[in-house]
C-alpha cells in the first residue's frame, strides 16, 4: 500500500498546480488516522477541508487537454455541462485500488453491492497524484465504474489513461467491457 502524507499530497498538488491545501490542524489530525493494512495494490490520500474547485472540471482546466503534456484529459467535451464534474471531493481520506479488481472485469456496474465505488474525482486524483511522483500511467488499458452518474441514465467511468490523456466515459449501468471493471473504494479503519 501507498499511503500519501498531507505534506506529500501537498507537494503533488503544486507539480500539478492545483492550489488547495490543508491547515495545520487537518495535517496533524490526518497523520494520525489508522489505514491498516488493505490487501493489494492501493493508493491512500488525504484531500483537505478546502475542497472548492477540487472537482473534475476545475482539475481539467488546470492541466489541461494537451497530450505532449502528460498528466492531461483527453479532450472530449461530452462532459463539460454534466453536474457530476462539478462535484468537489470529499475531503478526508481516500483508499483505492489501483487497478481494476479481476473479478470484476467484464462485469455491469451492479454485478456487485459489496464493492464501493470511488467518484471520478477520486479516480482522477489517483492517477494524476500517482504519475506526478512516478510517471506511471494507472489504467492504461482498463476503465473503472465510479459512483457518479451522467445525463441520459449514464454512469460516468474513468481510464485508459495512456499517450491521449485520462477518459472520462459515461454508459448504461448494464454494459460490461472486457476493459472495464471496479477499483475499488476501501473504508479506512
Amino acid at each position: 500500500m501507498i499511503c500519501l502524507s498531507p505534506d506529500e499530497v501537498e507537494r503533488r498538488f503544486d507539480i500539478l498546480g492545483i492550489p488547495n491545501r490543508f491547515t495545520e490542524a487537518e495535517k496533524h489530525g490526518l497523520t494520525t488516522t489508522s489505514l491498516g493494512e488493505p490487501e493489494g495494490k492501493i493508493l491512500a490520500f488525504p484531500t483537505p477541508l478546502a475542497s472548492e474547485g477540487l472537482n473534475i472540471l476545475k482539475i481539467r482546466e488546470i492541466v489541461g487537454t494537451n497530450p505532449a503534456k502528460q498528466p492531461s484529459f483527453f479532450d472530449h467535451p461530452w462532459y463539460l455541462e454534466e453536474a457530476f464534474g462539478r462535484l468537489n471531493c470529499e475531503p478526508g481520506w481516500h483508499v483505492l485500488c489501483m487497478d481494476v479488481l479481476p473479478d470484476s472485469i467484464s462485469k455491469p456496474l451492479n454485478y456487485s453491492s459489496s464493492l464501493k465505488l470511488p467518484s471520478a474525482t477520486e479516480v482522477v486524483l489517483m492517477l494524476f497524484l500517482h504519475y506526478v511522483a512516478t510517471g506511471e500511467q494507472l489504467l492504461l488499458k482498463k476503465h473503472t465504474w465510479t459512483k457518479d452518474q451522467a445525463s441520459l441514465g449514464r454512469h460516468v467511468t474513468v481510464g485508459a489513461f495512456g499517450r491521449n490523456g485520462v477518459f472520462i466515459s459515461g454508459h448504461p449501468g448494464d454494459y460490461s467491457s472486457r476493459g472495464l471493471g471496479i477499483c475499488a473504494s476501501k473504508s479506512p479503519n
